[in-house]
């Protein structure tokens, strides 16, 4: 078990009526290119990119992965390199569970961001070291919502019992109380805080610092998944759309041609916008 006294997470239910994704403004500010520099294969685990499947890139960032590596590894000390923007967060809950109950000391190294669902893998560490210019971002639980009334009204139970989750992980780990943390992710209308070293170090939700030397920038990376592959890819899931169909709903609601629509500017690559129309258009 973790060496810390962190909290174990039930399992949610769930649901197809839900996408999962990093918020925008996550995603955007994301460097894929930021990567360790030099790993032990026997003792470490690399988690690069969108938590779950990546959409765009098909990297398998999944608890089963995650089992089958932690597995390999046995009863040894572990470090999980950790640079992600977010994404499915039934899949982060899972891997920060298995984690946690990881028999010998969990070290996380957060070098250029742990948002959304990757935060919450990062609190399992016993130490949490960042390197200079990243972050742990917190936040409201966010999601594309894909149904009737009856669906969009259980999303919003599940993502306000998601929410009270995520607070009680990173209340854990700071030291702090519940609704400390539940501050941190409701600030900005649930858009949440960002933590720089410094104030995640400040604040409990980091131990230390990572020496400069441990990072480094890859010139080869994969390059930030555009917003339309996430939104085909949610398309694909949630409305059982075939590939063709999702990209030709995407390319229509860009040019402006569907009349359920109206015409789009530039503003729609704003995920938010996007999601808005896609909610107006799937039924129509």
């Amino acid at each position: 078990m973790s060496l810390r006294q962190l909290p174990e997470i039930r399992a949610f239910q769930r649901t197809d009526a839900l996408a999962f994704e990093p918020p925008s403004q996550i995603a955007a500010d994301f460097n894929a290119s930021i990567t360790a520099a030099a790993t032990d294969a026997d003792t470490s685990i690399s988690i690069y990119g969108q938590i779950g499947i990546d959409p765009g890139t098909s990297v398998d960032n999944t608890e089963r992965r995650i089992s089958n590596a932690l597995r390999a590894i046995g009863k040894q000390d572990i470090t999980v390199n950790l640079n992600s923007p977010g994404g499915n967060f039934f899949s982060g809950l899972a891997i920060y569970n298995l984690l946690r109950a990881h028999p010998a000391k969990v070290t996380v190294n957060v070098l250029g961001m742990a948002g959304s669902a990757a935060s919450i893998i990062a609190m399992a560490g016993d130490e949490i070291l960042m390197a200079s210019g990243s972050f742990i971002m917190v936040h409201n639980a966010s999601a594309m919502v894909i149904g009737n009334k009856y669906d969009t009204n259980d999303a919003t139970e599940l993502l306000s019992e998601i929410d009270a989750a995520m607070a009680e992980v990173y209340a854990a780990r700071a030291g702090v109380e519940k609704k400390v943390a539940a501050g941190w992710m409701d600030r900005r209308r649930g858009d949440g805080t960002m933590f720089g070293a410094s104030s995640a170090i400040e604040s409990g939700l980091a131990d230390g610092r990572l020496n400069a030397d441990a990072v480094k920038v890859s010139a080869e990376a994969t390059k930030s998944v555009p917003r339309e592959r996430v939104l085909e890819n949610a398309l694909m899931t949630a409305a059982n759309m075939s590939p063709q169909e999702a990209k030709a709903l995407i390319a229509e609601i860009k040019s402006g041609t569907r009349e359920a629509v109206g015409p789009v500017t530039r503003d729609a690559d704003d995920i938010r916008t996007a999601i808005e129309q896609l909610r107006s258009t799937i039924r129509s």
